[in-house]
């Protein structure tokens, strides 16, 4: 209808980074290489769209329709308001808690050159990756034996516990408890390979990466049509 859509995600499919349209629906994305291109472009309340465009050295500007999704209650404005509300939930169980809280929004991970949110982890948070330990007798620095799963002392429990990827903290070799979506992720950080920055609207990481959340489009999109509370956090050691 000719109306600026502000907030929709404009991103180069093949190199997974792009940017955010602004109050007047406008966006640029620096750096794209001349030769054809995919752009996706993505909002809640309206149907995804994918256009090939060819640009040229000089770089191109172009302009993109995106159509309302009719399956999404009673309009665009109940979706965004859906949407805030959600936003809200999320910022004040993290103010809530006495722990450390990272939050990166759409923004940051549409911009981001990583491929994928596992890179984005070490990238942007300081985090230090380190391997898992190899259950059956190998002990690795940081690890200490006679409490937990199989005599280790695993902090994260279930969601981590099959991730071949750790994390250094607080002098020890941790395995964080990941949820994508509000459910646990068996794989733990290794699932987060399996997720670009562009499919990703928020991501938090807790208390020194003790506990990482993932939040996709989609996920905020069926919540837009049907809220629902939030599963709580923590604590951790």
């Amino acid at each position: 209808m000719g109306t600026p859509v502000a907030g929709a995600a404009v991103y180069l499919e093949d190199d997974d980074y792009g940017a955010l349209t602004d109050a007047h629906g406008s966006f640029r994305i620096e750096g794209v290489p001349a030769g054809s291109q995919t752009i996706v472009a993505t909002q809640f309340g309206y149907w995804e769209i994918a256009a090939d465009v060819e640009v040229p050295e000089a770089g191109a500007i172009i302009e993109i329709d995106l159509k309302p999704r009719p399956i999404l209650l009673d309009g665009v404005t109940a979706v965004a308001d859906n949407i805030d509300t959600m936003v809200r939930r999320l910022r004040t169980r993290r103010q809530s808690l006495p722990y450390q809280a990272r939050a990166f929004d759409q923004e940051r991970l549409l911009r981001s050159p990583e491929p994928d949110v596992f890179e984005f982890l070490w990238r942007e948070t300081g985090l230090e990756r380190r391997p898992c330990p190899i259950m059956g007798g190998v002990t690795l620095p940081g690890w200490q034996p006679a409490r937990g799963l199989g005599g280790w002392n695993l902090p994260s429990q279930a969601p981590g516990a099959l991730s071949s990827h750790c994390i250094w903290r607080r002098g020890q070799v941790v395995s964080p408890s990941v949820y994508i979506d509000e459910m646990p992720a068996a794989r733990g950080l290794d699932a987060l390979r399996n997720y670009p920055t562009t499919q990703i609207y928020a991501l938090e990481v807790y208390s020194q990466g003790a506990e990482i959340r993932v939040y996709t489009y989609s996920f905020m999109q069926r919540m837009a049509a049907n809220p629902e509370a939030l599963i709580a956090l923590g604590p951790w050691p």
